[in-house]
Order: C-alpha cells, then structure tokens, then sequence
C-alpha cells in the first residue's frame, strides 16, 4: 500500500507471472503458458486475463503436434493463418479479441507464417503461386504493424508479377499508416474497383474507409451488401478523390463490362437484382467513365447520358450529388 492506502503494483504478488505469461504466449511456448496459467488460476481463479490466456494457449498447443509434421515453408505457413481464422472466430465467441493473450498469439502466429512464407518464396516452392506467398506475407506484415514491409512486399509483387483486389487494400491499409493518403486513397479505390469481396473490412483502419462506410449506414438506406457500395460513396461524398489516369485499354474495358451488365440487369426483375450485386457494380463502373469523361478525356455528349443512366438507375442518390458543385479531381 501508498501512503493514502491505494494499491501498488507491488501488492499484487501475481503480477509478473501474468506478464510472464503473456511473454510466453508471444513465444510461442504454450506448454509453460498454461502451466503458469493454471498456478495462477489456482491462486485466483478470477485474475484479470487468466482464463482468456488459459483458452489461448490450450487451442495453440493443441495444434503444435499437427504444425510439426508439417513442412517448412508455404505447408506451416498456410496451416498457421487457416488455425488463425478458426482462432479468430473462437475468440470472437469467447469476447477475447481485446485480451492480452489475444494479441500476444497474434504477434507469434504471424511472426511465424511470414518467416515460412519468406522461406517459401526464397526456396522457390509453389513456383505457379509466388505471387500468393508474396500477398499473404504482406498480410502477415500489415497484421504485425510492419508496414514499410508489406509495402515493400506487395509493391514488389505489383510491379514483377501482377495485382489482385486484396493486394490493393492491404497496400492502401499499410500507405494510411505511413501517412501517404494520396497512396492509401488510390490503392483502396482500386482494390474496390478491382473485386469488393476480396477486401477484408475486419483488417481496416484506414480513417477515409470508416468514413465512406458511416456515410452508408447514415443513408438510412438497407443495403445487401456494404463493401459493394464503399466504391459508390467513395465516389459521391468525393473521400476517393484521388486518381490514376486511365489508359485506352481500361476505358474500352470499362465500357464492355458496362455493356455485359447492362444486358444481364435487363433480363432480371426488381427483387433479382436486389439478390445480386449487379446494381452497385454497375454503378461503379459508370462512375469511373464518367471521372474519365468530365477530367480526363472531356466529351459532354457522353458525360450527359451516364448522368441520365446514372438518374434512372438511382434516382435517389444521384439527384442529391449532382446537384452538388463538383470538386476537381486528383490524378
């Protein structure tokens, strides 16, 4: 005790075995952490973390024997991220996300899956899959906060390889945490363009994203599906202001999935195309043409008909930003 008889750190005589724990876990050592767990909870079953650092270990030693017969490389490293995943759902069940023991697992899985996933890459295994090995590790950079390497990851794997969806927002997540937004902007608008479902909303902390996402759920609008829209209103409340010029190819691509949209959206009912995803896709695709149309290649006849598709497709939502003055793009 203080002098005004607080309690002191150094009352609690089980304080560095709880911390000792927690180093444990982030070692990996599962074996000691629940032995050190279970004196603890013999002490004090009700000792602040003890049981979720209990579960903790318990699920990852559990694993251990499976792990070891694994071998090195991409084989562990895809095992530890898929026991991740059922990891994450259980520690969701069990409302342990926010525990010490959460996070220190967190720090040791992924430490772990990226060292297999560079072994990987190095050793030349799954030579037809490189670029997978390269975006799960920079997914393992991103989970462990290491951002210059997952941006140094994935841009490599950008420029030798190719691009995906999910390699675009993990590239604009890693840019909003150095503090590039133009980057973190660009990258995020093209992941959304590219394939919505593949952005994991869960790993997003990106100011701009969480913006665009409240401006949805203030529209007072029911939507099926909200990572299908992020690209819409990213457009509409201008948070996606940033751009990349598009080239012949991109343009004359955009128009021929407008073109097979269109086709599909004719042949299906309203409470069809309430089932699918087909009205926001459409939607982002007109938008982009008409960014392309109004800033880059400037042509009011077409600029004039997307509005007017734009209108009768969602009337709602596109009276109120057109009559909106609009702001100048970034490219």
């Amino acid at each position: 005790m203080d002098n005004n008889g607080q309690l002191t750190f150094s009352d609690d005589p089980l304080l560095n075995e709880s911390s000792e724990i927690f180093q444990l876990i982030s070692e990996g050592k599962f074996r000691e952490a629940i032995k050190k767990t279970d004196h603890v909870m013999g002490v004090n079953p009700e000792y602040p973390g003890a049981v979720e650092a209990y579960r903790t270990a318990k699920f990852w030693f559990n694993r251990e024997k499976e792990m070891r017969k694994l071998p090195e490389g991409k084989s562990t490293a895809d095992f530890l991220m898929e026991e991740w995943a059922s990891f994450d759902d259980y520690a969701s069940l069990k409302e342990m996300k926010n525990s010490s023991a959460y996070k220190s697992a967190m720090r040791y899985i992924f430490f772990r899956a990226a060292e297999h996933y560079k072994l990987a890459f190095q050793s030349n295994q799954e030579t037809d899959s490189r670029f997978d090995l390269l975006t799960n590790l920079g997914e393992c950079f991103l989970r462990l906060r290491e951002y210059k390497y997952a941006v140094e990851t994935l841009e490599f794997a950008r420029s030798s390889y190719r691009s995906s969806s999910r390699l675009l927002f993990i590239l604009g997540e890693s840019y909003f945490h150095m503090d590039d937004l133009p980057k973190c902007l660009l990258y995020y608008r093209e992941a959304f363009a590219v394939d919505p479902a593949e952005v994991d909303l869960s790993l997003v902390e990106a100011v701009p994203v969480k913006e665009i996402i409240k401006a949805i759920n203030e529209s007072g609008r029911n939507f099926r599906d909200i990572n299908e829209w992020i690209p819409v209103f990213g457009f509409i409340t201008d948070i996606f202001y940033v751009r990349r010029n598009l080239n012949k190819h991109q343009v004359e691509s955009l128009k021929r999935e407008v073109f097979n949209l269109e086709n599909s959206i004719a042949r299906l009912g309203l409470d069809e195309i309430e089932a699918t995803n087909i009205l926001p896709r459409m939607l982002n695709k007109y938008l982009w043409l008409l960014d392309y149309y109004e800033h880059q290649n400037t042509n009011p006849e077409n600029t004039g008909q997307i509005r007017s598709r734009l209108l009768a497709l969602d009337s709602e939502l596109f009276s109120d930003y057109f009559r909106k003055p609009q702001h100048k793009r970034h490219f």
